[in-house]
C-alpha cells in the first residue's frame, strides 16, 4: 500500500514537470513574421511557478492554467492509488469503488492536460464553463447515489465512487467559479 502511495506521488510530480515545459509551437507563430514573434515573446510575462498555480489565488492571465493544474493535482493520485488498490482487492465493492475512482480521475487528468496545453480562456468563459460543469456535477452525484442504492455490491461501490468524485468536482467548480466572480 505504501509503495502505491509513493508511486502515485512520484507520478504526480512527473506530470507536473511535463506540464510545466513551455510549448514552443503555437498557431500564432504560423501567421507572424520573425521580428513580430520575437517582439511578442519579449512582451509575455514569465509563466508562474507550480506552487503559485496550485496554492492561493490564481495569477492574473493564468487562471485557466491554475484551474487545470489543480485538477491534475487531484486526479493523478486518485488515478494511481485507485487502480493500485482496486486491482489488489478481492472484495467486489472495494474493487468497483477504487477502479471507478481511478477511471473517473483518469478522465479528469486528460481534461486537465488539455487545459494545460491549450490556450488561456477568458475570465468570463472560464467562469461560465465552471458553472456549467457544476450543474453537470449535480447529475453525476444523483446518478452515483442511484447506483449506490442498488442491491449489487459492484453497483454500490461504483455509485459511491461516482458520488464522491461528483461532489468533489462540484466543490471544485463552484469555488473556482466564485473566485473568478470576486476578481
Amino acid at each position: 500500500m505504501r509503495t502505491g502511495l509513493w508511486f502515485s506521488l512520484l507520478a504526480c510530480f512527473a506530470f507536473v514537470g511535463l506540464a510545466q515545459a513551455q510549448n514552443p509551437f503555437s498557431v500564432g507563430m504560423a501567421y507572424t513574421t520573425e521580428p513580430l514573434v520575437a517582439f511578442e515573446q519579449a512582451q509575455q510575462p514569465e509563466r508562474p511557478s507550480w506552487d503559485r498555480l496550485l496554492f492561493g489565488p490564481a495569477p492574473e492571465g493564468y487562471r485557466g492554467l491554475a484551474v487545470s493544474a489543480r485538477l491534475l493535482a487531484w486526479s493523478v493520485p486518485w488515478t494511481l492509488v485507485g487502480s493500485t488498490v482496486g486491482l489488489a482487492s478481492d472484495d467486489p465493492w472495494q474493487r468497483s469503488f477504487w477502479l471507478t475512482n481511478s477511471v473517473w480521475a483518469a478522465v479528469n487528468s486528460g481534461i486537465a492536460l488539455v487545459g494545460l496545453l491549450g490556450p488561456e480562456p477568458s475570465k468570463d468563459s472560464l467562469r461560465d464553463l465552471l458553472y456549467i460543469n457544476a450543474g453537470i456535477d449535480l447529475l453525476y452525484i444523483a446518478g452515483g447515489v442511484f447506483l449506490a442504492l442498488q442491491p449489487d455490491a459492484r453497483s454500490q461501490g461504483a455509485g459511491w465512487a461516482i458520488a464522491l468524485q461528483g461532489a468533489w468536482l462540484l466543490l471544485f467548480d463552484l469555488l473556482n467559479g466564485l473566485a473568478l466572480e470576486n476578481r
